[in-house]
């Protein structure tokens, strides 16, 4: 049936997309994957995800390293500071460390590195890194342009999420809550990054915070299922306000996303001493949250009045080095219920220590239609 001589399927809502039928061979886990384009769940965008993204899209870049004339690596990148000098604008973009690192495995930088970083507005501009931390897997480049760009706003998270079974959950997404966002499972989220190759374009992934587990050695890391591919490392995951809340890396499944509250210590630190620090409790630690439902049932019978903290899963004994760093706590003995008030003082992260990050390898997938 036709309405006005269009076709009644027709939505004024939704790109109009034709679709090719046949099989396909597809690289996935690849750089020249655009995940707005390339994967079928980010085609079609609701008008949050939409506004969110422009939202932030004057202070996203994208950013290629090259060791002589050959790609390096590439990825996403967030202007988190500007500042004008005799009229010179300096920005500094936040990114992934992959963007420098020659193997998983390695702790140095090609001498030869160079990195081009492309703006919002097409234009193309030299980068010079400024610093970088393995451990974190964080890098932050410098730039120098004619105009001034926008740096995104950061909004610190709020993770303390209550297991009381008689708390009621209420979405974060509709009200702020003071100076923090306070993000629970299942709030909705956005991945975004800007493609390397000319026009440039703007890509975004909606999805949500998740507590399930994904393989990566780092602790501090959070989840969401957006479905991004190689080009978005290193850019934000922001709410559906717009406000940049982590930096997203990448897996087959998921975005993993270390939250931006780390990220603004981890650089605060090294504005002030020069280096960055890395503090290390000698003990693994889980959010209480995140245990299972068993574990928490457990939990609960033995402390009906506790609904928040962490479960310590390993200790390392006796803390040597310490840095001055002191951290106070309350613990609770899972014998006897003891509560023990005591401080504990921060070692720094030895090499052998720091966090790996694996990239999966690309291949080549069969699909029978794909959406254009």
């Amino acid at each position: 049936m036709k309405l006005d001589g269009r076709d009644s399927t027709f939505s004024p809502w939704k790109r109009r997309r034709s679709e090719s039928k046949g099989g396909h061979i597809i690289t996935r886990h690849s750089f020249s994957e655009e995940f707005d384009r390339d994967i079928y769940a980010n085609m079609d965008l609701d008008i949050d995800t939409k506004r969110a993204a422009q939202k932030v899209s004057a202070s996203l870049v994208s950013l290629v390293s090259r060791t002589g004339s050959e790609p390096f690596f590439m990825g996403s990148g967030t202007i988190i500071e500007s500042e004008e000098v005799d009229g010179t604008h300096f920005s500094t973009i936040l990114t992934s460390a992959s963007l420098l690192r020659s193997t998983p495995e390695s702790d140095a930088i090609p001498d030869d590195i160079k990195i081009d970083v492309y703006l919002s507005d097409g234009k193309s501009s030299e980068g010079q890194v400024f610093t970088y931390d393995f451990h974190y897997n964080i890098a932050t480049i410098k730039i120098k342009t004619d105009l001034a760009f926008p740096s995104a706003t950061l909004r610190f998270l709020d993770d303390s999420i209550s297991v009381d079974p008689s708390a009621i959950s209420e979405s974060s997404q509709l009200r702020r809550h003071s100076d923090l966002f306070k993000l629970c499972p299942g709030d909705m989220v956005v991945a975004v990054g800007r493609y390397f190759d000319q026009p440039y374009e703007l890509m975004a992934a909606p999805g949500k915070f998740s507590l399930d587990v994904f393989k990566f050695d780092c602790k501090e890391l959070f989840r969401a299922t957006c479905q991004i591919s190689k080009c978005g490392i290193g850019g934000p995951l922001i709410n559906l306000y717009g406000e940049v809340i982590g930096v997203n890396f990448y897996d087959r499944i998921c975005t993993p996303f270390l939250p931006i509250n780390i990220t603004a210590k981890c650089l605060e630190h090294f504005k002030k001493y020069g280096r960055f620090c890395r503090p290390w409790l000698g003990m693994e630690m889980t959010n209480l949250y995140a245990e299972n439902l068993g574990t928490l049932e457990k939990f609960l019978q033995k402390f009906p009045n506790i609904s928040e903290g962490v479960l310590v899963e390993k200790f390392y004994g006796m803390i040597m080095e310490k840095t001055g760093e002191s951290l106070e706590l309350v613990v609770l003995r899972e014998t006897n219920g003891q509560r023990l008030q005591t401080t504990v003082k921060a070692s720094e992260a030895s090499r052998d220590k720091f966090y790996r990050w694996p990239l999966p390898e690309e291949c080549t997938v069969h699909v029978d239609r794909v959406r254009w």
